[in-house]
């Protein structure tokens, strides 16, 4: 029997409904995972079938599976992957400089950090089963993907005013793994600094020094020496830490790691204001940056039925008041579940991306 005939056995015989996924969530370091007492895989790439509890790894081949009916006593225990020990401060080595961009509003960046502090430390929070586990490259891209895109504010905030019968779940499970785009390439230019999406540090700074030769051979065929002797801003993202890398001709200098997602702790202040600093652009101009601080908020008010919506395009225009996580005087909480609505509920703010839910919703 070999692979398809395997999968379309399984298919038609052990499940009435099937989910398609890339990866493989981890879950049993984490507390919810008392709901889930085992986990069957069917690797039909290893031809293996593994037998995944609670302190318990175990795998059996397939081919034996095919062969006759088994029991427990034909499966042997296995030693499941670790999490990677590697990190950019063992990697990258000292000194390790303090690096800031020059010309920063820092008006616009108090502004940002207040709103894109929070979401980055619930999207943490609703993705803990992921962050805190292994996953593979896709997985991997599609995390880095989400920051990028939390700390742009470039993600699109649906909002749910209506009443609604309670449907129950939660909005994140620990069976659950993203789903949303990733990025095509290994590079992400935003501003003026190039986001290096990489997991593997040694990979990423090869991948710097490449990109700096392209962009100064360009350079040179245009008539000018500008990025090899200015130089050029790259930000390491491996999604557990980001670095600033700063590279010309001369030199190569960098800052010390800071931590990001490693699905423990919320991500550090340091490593939110190198995003923010490293990804700022410069902010449209318009007559409402005119009007007096009142009359901004007034108009923000007026932008949606939440306030999430106003709190990003306040951040966008860099208008109003820096925004403090209250509608009136009520503190806006993270929404975890979809639960039963009236029509005095608060708004539902539910952010995507694209057509996929990140996860994260605030009401």
């Amino acid at each position: 029997m070999g692979l398809e005939s395997t999968f379309d056995t399984l298919y038609s015989q052990v499940a009435t409904k099937w989910h398609q996924q890339d990866d493989i969530a981890h879950f049993f370091h984490d507390f919810r995972c008392v709901t889930v007492r085992t986990v069957w895989t069917f690797d039909l790439d290893g031809d293996i079938l593994r037998f995944d509890k609670k302190g318990q790894n175990l795998c059996v081949p397939l081919n034996l599976v095919r062969q006759r009916s088994i029991t427990i006593s034909d499966f042997e225990p296995y030693e499941p992957p670790s999490l990677p020990k590697q990190t950019l401060q063992s990697v990258i080595s000292r000194p390790y400089l303090k690096m800031r961009r020059k010309g920063l509003d820092l008006q616009s960046l108090e502004r940002r950090q207040a709103f894109v502090c929070r979401v980055l430390t619930d999207f943490t929070f609703q993705w803990r089963h992921v962050l805190g586990s292994r996953y593979n490259n896709s997985t991997f891209r599609r995390l880095a993907c989400a920051i990028v895109r939390i700390t742009t504010l470039d993600f699109t905030v649906v909002e749910v005013t209506e009443p609604r019968h309670g449907i129950g779940g939660f909005l994140v499970w620990i069976h659950n793994l993203p789903e949303w785009e990733p990025f095509s390439g290994d590079i992400v230019r935003v501003g003026g600094t190039s986001i290096v999406i990489c997991q593997h540090i040694p990979h990423a700074v090869s991948l710097i020094r490449q990109d700096f030769a392209k962009q100064s051979l360009s350079s040179q065929k245009d008539g000018s020496s500008g990025t090899s002797e200015q130089g050029l801003t790259y930000l390491i993202l491996s999604v557990r830490e980001i670095v600033l890398y700063r590279i010309d001709s001369q030199d190569e200098r960098y800052t010390k790691s800071e931590r990001l997602f490693d699905g423990i702790h919320p991500p550090s202040d340091e490593a939110i204001k190198l995003l923010l600093e490293a990804t700022q652009t410069i902010t449209p101009t318009t007559p409402i940056c005119k009007l007096p601080i009142e009359l901004q908020d007034m108009i923000l008010d007026k932008v949606s039925a939440g306030p999430i919506e106003s709190a990003k395009v306040g951040c966008i225009l860099n208008i109003g008041s820096v925004f403090t996580w209250k509608s009136g005087d009520r503190d806006i909480e993270r929404e975890e579940g979809r639960r039963f609505r009236t029509s005095c509920t608060p708004v539902e703010s539910h952010i995507w991306f694209g057509n996929h839910s990140s996860g994260i919703a605030y009401k």
